[in-house]
């Protein structure tokens, strides 16, 4: 019987990636990437909340919900729970993705629905 090499290690340098030493500029434009995104979605959100007190239509209500629950929500999950507990990696990509689901449940609600 002739051994057959495994072809994964002459491949494995090449797919591994480094999750420590990273730059702490890089760290920083990340972060301030997400608060960009974040602060978007809150003005977006307000501007739908506005609309909503201005002519009480609900669906304007679903969708500023919707947008803060589909982009600040697990923003503030991803940052908050790593920082605050210990929850392990698979909570935490469980309530951001419950998080998202809702918000799109609440957009699509206030699209298609009869709020």
């Amino acid at each position: 019987m002739i051994p057959i090499p495994d072809p994964a290690p002459a491949f494995a340098p090449a797919l591994q990636a480094s999750a420590t030493g990273g730059s702490v500029v890089l760290a920083a434009v990340v972060l301030l990437g997400l608060a960009v995104a974040a602060g978007l979605s809150l003005l977006i959100a307000y501007e739908a909340l506005k609309g909503y007190r201005g002519t009480r239509d609900r669906a304007m209500l679903f969708l500023a919900v919707g947008i803060v629950l589909l982009t600040g929500g697990p923003i503030a999950l991803r940052i908050a729970l790593p920082t605050f507990t210990d929850t392990p990696e698979t909570v935490r990509l469980l309530s951001t993705t419950v998080s998202e689901l809702i918000g799109l449940v609440c957009i699509l609600y206030a699209i298609y629905g009869r709020p």
